[in-house]
């Protein structure tokens, strides 16, 4: 039961990410092309790890729970230098740029604490089925 809801729990957020990256390019144009890579491939990522996790051991496991950890500490840190650059631009009034980087900011802050939830989740997951 455990390892089926991890698989489901990472694709879920494969899926969420994907669309993260498809919806940063819808909003924002290709200037966002690197949101479309970096979820498009973190989310091939979780859905490859959904997939072998399928036939769980305690390296599938791991893998399931340092991935959401790895993608939380770059969309964080993403987050961060975004919210810099608006600040940067406040005082310049470039208002299509900062309304661009303003909905870059929200995407990837909303991407950094999805990842954490589906890490601390993850994690209990992972701590249960060592224990078991």
């Amino acid at each position: 039961m455990t390892t089926i809801y991890t698989s489901w729990l990472l694709s879920f957020y494969g899926l969420f990410l994907i669309t993260c990256g498809i919806v940063s390019v819808l909003l924002i144009g290709m200037k966002a092309k690197t949101a479309l890579l970096s979820g498009g491939l973190a989310g091939c990522i979780s859905l490859g790890i959904a997939y072998v996790n399928h036939t769980p051991t305690v390296s599938t496991q791991l893998a399931a729970l340092l991935i959401p950890l790895a993608l939380m500490v770059v969309f964080s840190w993403r987050s961060a230098k975004t919210l810099f650059r608006i600040f940067e631009l406040i005082p310049a009034a470039d208002k299509q740029e900062l309304k661009g980087k303003g909905i870059a900011f929200l995407l990837i802050s909303v991407m950094a604490v999805t990842s954490l939830v589906v890490f601390l989740l993850q994690l209990l997951h992972f701590v249960s089925f060592t224990s078991s």
